[in-house]
């Protein structure tokens, strides 16, 4: 008995202390809405537009904010010191993503966008940032033109369905870069069609709130048996589909690689380098994934500031006019000129993030900040819209398109905004997390935006009274990407050679036309 007490109380003492110990820890975590027993503050997110919410709450709690999820341990960060102090300065904490059992069913695991910060993703990531390079970057500039050209030309002849155009632009110019296919010319082309919607599942499955079993109550879920789960025999159905399509894109590039034809793309690069052909397909899938539904949304919301802010495009169009004239295609040898256009590229970023809550951020390790306790497993979503609408940061007119903020007092592009990589702005993620493709996306929109201020003169769509039907800026069609409600406007040609030199671009680049 005394070997017994001997042993006993000296556990229960260090027990007890344990227990003491994470009692008062977890009361020093962040403040945050109160929340129910066992649901916590489920019932209490917004279905809609929740940044906006998370805004008010920043606002109310401070510039980190603590949910319980169903039992999950939260933080929302909704100032741009916060997030880079935790997710840049502490990246190798704060790197993992959360388990993501149906996007991982949907991919194999093999998607290193979302998959957790292992072996694997350190690869995978290392691979895809050699072939998405600054250096690299330029050698998709061919793609990057004559896909504008063709945008123009749709816009020109079927100015209606632009929003259409822009997803087609999107899409392929992703298949250009990426398996080096020649433009696509039509939007319900079946690739198109199938590339896009295996992206769209991902997207639906990565959407917080879509499956039960992503909540950590019900996480036990995951492991119960086909034929008792649809969500289960779907993602595997997809997933089996779906590899055989990733699969057929890879096998072509490497056909063209041993004909010894140039294809200049990224999966060339990645079947070249990458120790596992197998991790080559879906690397490239997982660089598709990222950039295919961004730009088409980016140049939407474009659109829209351009109807609201015509001011500013009129700049631009003066900029454009002293730079290329009405007589010659730009090209990204007019980019060091075009110091507007530039900051147009960084202000829409800015102001309309197509992810305002950004990615999540999963915590590997208990941490501290700011006085307050951070718990092993804990979620991180960096709120990027109440950083971008951050008036110390931003100035006073933060809510409101002034590309402005982004230049200096000789008409330079300005990029030193506390942070922010010299990209301006965090849309482009933290860390080791940062958007590897983030320079091919700077370029495309350049590129887009340009042609586009360069050939049209954007305006509202006009009711039956002809007075001007202004969109909504803060109406939004959500997911993980958010795109404005549709809308209607005006594309009016410059001048009269905008069509002849378009045609004849088109037709020296694609042989259509003329």
């Amino acid at each position: 008995m005394t070997i017994l007490n001997t042993i006993f109380f000296p556990v229960a003492i260090l027990s007890a202390l344990w227990v003491i110990k994470a009692i008062r820890l977890r009361s020093k975590l962040p403040p945050g809405p109160p929340g129910l027993p066992i649901l916590g503050n489920v019932l209490q997110l917004p279905r809609s537009q929740p940044w906006l919410t998370f805004d008010n709450w920043t606002k109310q709690y401070g510039p980190i904010f603590y949910l319980n999820i169903a039992g999950q341990d939260t933080i929302v960060l909704g100032a741009h010191k916060a997030a880079t102090d935790l997710l840049d300065r502490r990246a190798n904490a704060y790197s993992d993503r959360p388990e993501l059992v149906v996007p991982n069913l949907l991919t194999g695991g093999m998607h290193w966008l979302l998959g957790q910060a292992d072996e694997l993703w350190r690869r995978q990531r290392r691979w895809a940032h050699e072939a998405l390079s600054p250096q690299a970057a330029k050698d998709y500039f061919p793609y990057q033109e004559t896909e504008s050209v063709i945008l123009i030309d749709q816009l020109l002849t079927d100015p209606e369905n632009f929003l259409e155009h822009f997803q087609r632009v999107s899409t392929s110019l992703n298949l250009s870069i990426i398996y080096g296919w020649s433009p696509v010319l039509d939007s319900t082309h079946p690739t198109i069609l199938r590339v896009d919607e295996f992206n769209r599942q991902i997207v639906v499955a990565a959407t917080p709130g879509n499956f039960w079993v992503e909540f950590k109550y019900f996480n036990w879920m995951k492991y119960l048996p086909a034929w008792m789960c649809r969500w289960r025999q779907d993602a595997e159905r997809r997933y089996r589909r779906d590899s055989v399509m990733l699969e057929e894109l890879s096998a072509d590039v490497q056909k063209r690689m041993e004909a010894g034809d140039d294809t200049s793309c990224v999966a060339e690069q990645l079947l070249k380098n990458s120790e596992s052909g197998f991790e080559a397909i879906w690397n490239a899938a997982s660089v598709y994934s990222a950039g295919s539904e961004t730009t088409a949304a980016q140049l939407a919301w474009f659109t829209q500031a351009m109807i609201l802010y015509p001011e500013a495009q009129r700049r631009a169009h003066k900029e454009l006019d002293d730079v290329v004239g009405s007589f010659r295609l730009l090209s990204f040898d007019d980019y060091e000129h075009l110091s507007y256009i530039r900051a147009i590229v960084k202000e829409i970023v800015r102001w309309r993030p197509v992810a305002p809550l950004g990615a999540p951020h999963r915590l590997n390790q208990d941490d501290n900040y700011g006085g307050y306790f951070l718990p092993k497993g804990t979620i991180c979503f960096p709120n990027i819209w109440s950083m971008h609408h951050d008036t110390e940061l931003y100035g006073d007119d933060a809510e409101h398109f002034n590309p402005s903020r982004f230049l200096n007092a000789d008409g330079g592009v300005n990029s030193s905004f506390e942070d922010t990589k010299d990209e301006g702005h965090f849309s482009f993620g933290f860390g080791k997390r940062i958007c590897v493709g983030r320079h091919v996306a700077n370029n495309s929109l350049f590129i887009h935006i340009a042609y586009m201020l360069w050939a049209f003169t954007i305006t509202a769509e006009l009711d039956a009274d002809r007075k001007p039907k202004l969109p909504d800026p803060l109406r939004s069609i959500e997911g993980l990407i958010i795109r404005p409600q549709p809308f209607g406007c005006q594309f009016t040609p410059r001048n009269a050679d905008v069509a002849e030199l378009i045609s004849q671009a088109k037709f020296e680049r694609v042989g259509v036309g003329k």
